[in-house]
Order: C-alpha cells, then structure tokens, then sequence
C-alpha cells in the first residue's frame, strides 16, 4: 500500500529535480522565518511580564533654555526608578502619592482620572528641580494659593530619605511656557493640571539642605572682605535683622544681606544662577526669600554681568526673630555645582549702617505704554539725588519682572550708565520687552511699582 522509503544513501547519490530543490529550499526558509517571529514574540512576551521593555527608551530631559511645550503620557511598560525618585508629597498636611509620568516634546495633556484620590504626577527625569503636578480641583487650588514662606514642603523619595523644600513664591503662566521647567537649581516646581484656559498656577520651591553637614565658621570672612569663588568677587557689604515685617506672621523676620558681586573672569555670569543661603548658629538652614530680599535696599540679584562689571544687590531670607547665637553663615557661589562657596561670618544685631546714597534717590514714573508696534513696554520718568555724594546707576540697578521671571531690557534713554551728581535729576525713558499678560513689578534701585493690566 505505501512504497518502501529508499535508503540514506540512496536519497543522498539520488539526482533531485530543479523544481524540487527549490520548493524544498522555499519551505524550510518559510519554516526558520515563522520559527523566529515566535521566538521574538515570545521574548516580548517574556520582558512584559518581567516589568521589563525589550527596547532602549531615551530618558526625557529639560535643557537650559528648551522652549518647546510638553506632553504628559501614561508611562508605557516598564521604565527602573532610582531610588532619588519621589514616591510621596506632603504639603500643609495634605499627602499626595507621586507617580511617575513620561514627557515628550508637543502639548501637555490632562489626565483627570489618574490623579484622583490625592496622587501626583511626577514628571520622570526631574531630579534636580522635581516637577510635579496636581489635579487643579478647587481644594488643591486653595492649598496652594495659601502657602507662604514660612511653609515647607516634604518629599520622600523611594529610598526612604525626607527632602524638604521651602515655597518661595507663585506665578500663573501659559501652558506652552517651559522655562519654569529647567533643571538648573535644587528646587521643586508644582504645576496644576486641568485648568480652563491657557494659563497654569505654577508654585517654586528651594531645596533645604538642612541635614548637610555645616563647615567649621573659621573658614569665613567678615564684612568687607573681597572672596573669590568659580570666577566671582564677591563682598558682603552689611547685613541686618528686620523684625515687625506688615504680613509676615508673628515670631518670623527678614533677614537681609547687602553685597556685591564682580565678574572676574573671562565668561559672564548669570545672576538669577547665584545659590544663597543663610545657617544659624544651630545649624538650620534658610532659602532665599524673593519678598526678603526684593524689600532690602537693592532688591535681588539678576540680568547678565559682563567680565569686570560689578552687581549689588540684597539676599533676604525669611528667619526667626530670636536668632539663636550672636552671628549667622551666608554663604554665596555664582552657580549650584561649582567650587566650594565663599562664607561670610555676620552679626545678628550690630550698630545701624550708614545709609548708602543709593537707597536715598527719590524715583517717580510719569508713563508706561505700549510701543507703537506694540512689541514693547516704554517706562517713562524720572529719578534725583538728593544726597550730597554723586551715585551712578548700571543696568543691574533696572529690573522688570512678572512673577520670577525677568524681562529683557531693550534700551535706555539716555544711554547707561547714568551718574547723577548731588542735586541732579535725570529724566529716562526704558524700553523693555513686552512681557507676557498680567501684572508686572519694575524696580530702579530700591524704588519698586506695579504695572497693570497689561495685555
């Protein structure tokens, strides 16, 4: 009924059609490619189950500068966590889970329902300024617009470590602005999600390095002593305790520090970069406060420094009013990751400096308007000396600024630097960039107003 199969050697000395050949090659090819999609399916399979993703993913980063808005997508498969990566976030007694989100260059998305139940979502990637949002429901919109200076902000992360961060000030912007976003200082970014239209309520926070260790104070200068540090002079020029602040709460005030920084090397410096901070005698660590220092006599520091030109400004930090010990630690480096910071040692209560003749210009502002092609903001008026020693004025001594951000200064009428002699007034008209819808403050010296209603 079947025909006896011939021999292996005889199959093997037997000739084979052409036709044959060839269908039995077509075969055993389709065969060894059926053969290796299961296996590459089955390794899919396998990595899937296993938390594991068979393909390289790019880790998504911030760039100085990136001004392309973002997406916020569920995280697809696996991605490892370090163990720097936060899992938990309290805020004014309010917990919130973290979980972690992918982000991608296009829009940022709203996901409502994945953030139900007190979570958070953590933008994976940002573990130098943590960025993290939350449902823009109307509880988690009054908690944060009821934060102050006073508060902190604890994060755990996976590996079990409190970091605290201390709120240092608020801003609404547009949902494609990313600025807010650079991963530049140790800080923590809270962003609300959800909300109608094209702005966002965004709150900043600076890291606490209260557990770091504090450096012997025999390694610091005193006031007036010039310190060089990562290409900077710097000199405190005085400082001060400033209790009874209107809106402060009770028990808390300024503690502020009048300096001044030059650029020494070849490359200028950036000034909204410069890391600050204040230690008492205990050991406990104060951020920059913005209020603080915007309420000294030179505001805060920002704008460019060219090499050899010279910034004076005001570090202002939000303290007890019973400063524990006789002196406090400032400390100062141009940029987070540099060299080790200079150290100033200065007292908590001193004699009343004299005042500088800066701090006594008499400033006004007659006009502010729109260019006629309405890509900028013209503040018009005037400014004198009254003092009796004549006193100059830079382009670090003019700031416009919408929440923390600074806006660029086009021209000045007349051109700077300006040097009013004892009695002098000048009369200027500077143009600035426009900035963006809403309220913006500008500052010449220690005279500060508020712009409104721009559009």
């Amino acid at each position: 009924m079947f025909d006896t199969p011939p021999s292996t050697d005889a199959l093997a000395s037997s000739p084979m059609p052409p036709q044959r050949r060839f269908l039995l090659f077509g075969v055993a090819g389709g065969m060894i490619f059926l053969a290796l999609i299961c296996i590459a399916v089955g390794i899919l399979l396998y990595a899937r189950s296993q938390g594991q993703s068979p393909t390289a993913r790019a880790t998504p980063t911030f760039a100085a500068g990136e001004t392309a808005p973002l997406i916020l997508s569920a995280l697809g498969g696996a991605i490892p966590l370090t163990q720097t990566a936060p899992s938990d976030i309290e805020i004014k007694g309010h917990k919130f889970q973290v979980i972690p989100v992918e982000v991608a260059k296009g829009t940022w998305p709203y996901q409502r329902e994945a953030l139900r139940g007190d979570k958070a979502a953590w933008v994976f990637g940002t573990l130098i300024n943590y960025v993290i949002g939350l449902d823009a429901n109307p509880d988690n919109t009054s908690l944060l617009q009821s934060l102050n200076e006073t508060d902190s902000i604890n994060m755990v992360t996976l590996s079990g470590r409190m970091v605290v961060f201390r709120y240092s000030g608020r801003q609404w912007v547009t949902v494609d602005k990313t600025d807010v976003f650079r991963q530049l200082r140790p800080g923590l970014t809270l962003v609300l999600l959800g909300e109608k239209g094209d702005q966002r309520l965004v709150v900043s926070a600076s890291y606490i390095a209260e557990n770091e260790p504090t450096p012997p104070s025999s390694a610091s200068a005193k006031i007036g002593t010039t310190v060089d540090v990562s290409g900077a002079q710097v000199k405190a020029l005085n400082s001060r305790l400033v209790k009874n602040v209107p809106g402060l709460p009770a028990g808390n005030a300024y503690y502020q520090v009048d300096f001044s920084v030059t650029a020494a090397g070849s490359n200028p410096l950036d000034a909204s970069l410069f890391q600050m901070e204040l230690i008492d005698s205990s050991g406990t660590r104060y951020a920059l406060s913005i209020p603080a220092s915007q309420a000294g006599s030179y505001g805060p520091p920002g704008g460019q420094l060219l090499p050899g030109t010279t910034l004076t400004a005001t570090a202002g930090f939000i303290v007890p009013d019973a400063l524990p010990g006789a002196n406090v630690i400032w400390t100062f480096s141009p940029e987070a990751g540099g060299a080790s910071p200079a150290r100033f040692q200065l007292p908590i209560a001193g004699p009343t400096p004299t005042p500088d003749p800066r701090t006594l210009l008499a400033v006004q502002i007659t006009q502010a308007r729109y260019s006629a092609d309405g890509q900028e903001v013209l503040v018009s008026g005037g400014v004198g000396n009254p003092t009796k020693e004549a006193v100059t004025l830079s382009l670090s001594d003019i700031m416009l600024q919408t929440g923390t951000s600074l806006i660029q200064i086009n021209s000045t009428e007349p051109p700077l630097p300006w040097t009013l002699q004892p009695g002098q007034n000048l009369a200027f008209v500077i143009r600035f960039a426009r900035p963006p819808a809403g309220t913006a403050t500008f500052r010449l010296v220690q005279a500060s107003f508020e712009l409104s209603g721009l559009q």
